[in-house]
């Protein structure tokens, strides 16, 4: 399955993922038609830690938390895409998805696909109809820095896995000057005192 992975080195905090976001998801389908909007619906959202700017959205998670904690039954998976989605008529705003959720991904308003009067749990979908015709998510096609990228989860997780490891274990400078001619110094003596055994 693919999900959105983010490089918040890339992030510069322009927010263009937000507005594409929204434009998106509403139904007017223009940057005009959000002015004054109260239930326009942003489902990522840019947030600043310290110097640094990370979006936040819904991971899609397998297995999915909130998926498992509503009861009654508004959150599903999509068959096609393997994307996380709500459908807002059956939600009871019970806010037990957001209380499960480990990422703050779901959010609380009166959305345009709610039932009037109503305010309900509203998240990152995948764009999931965008998937269906062969395009990318909205907040990716818009991020001009790459700091948002869809691609296949297992390959990238695997990836990021041994950076972290190498990182983790040399440092962010990584392996230390000459560091490569000593593991072979010792892979050779051990290799010595291998064939000087009885």
């Amino acid at each position: 399955m693919k999900k959105i992975f983010v490089d918040y080195r890339k992030c510069v905090a322009c927010k263009s993922c937000e507005t594409a976001c929204a434009v998106a998801h509403h139904p007017g389908g223009s940057l005009f038609a959000l002015v004054g909007d109260s239930r326009t619906q942003v489902n990522v959202r840019v947030l600043g830690v310290e110097h640094e700017a990370f979006p936040v959205s819904c991971r899609h998670c397998d297995p999915a938390a909130c998926l498992s904690a509503c009861p009654a039954g508004a959150i599903s998976r999509d068959p096609e895409t393997g994307a996380v989605v709500q459908t807002p008529e059956k939600c009871q705003a019970c806010a037990m998805c957001a209380m499960v959720c480990p990422f703050d991904a779901i959010s609380f308003k009166h959305i345009h696909r709610a039932l009037p009067g109503r305010e309900v749990a509203y998240k990152c979908d995948l764009c999931h109809e965008r998937l269906i015709r062969g395009e990318e998510p909205a907040c990716v096609q818009a991020c001009h820095t790459g700091a948002l990228v869809f691609q296949e989860s297992e390959p990238q997780r695997e990836k990021r896995a041994a950076a972290s490891l190498k990182v983790y274990l040399l440092g962010e400078g990584g392996e230390p000057p000459l560091f490569s001619m000593y593991r072979e110094l010792r892979r050779r003596a051990f290799a010595r005192r291998r064939m000087e055994e009885p």
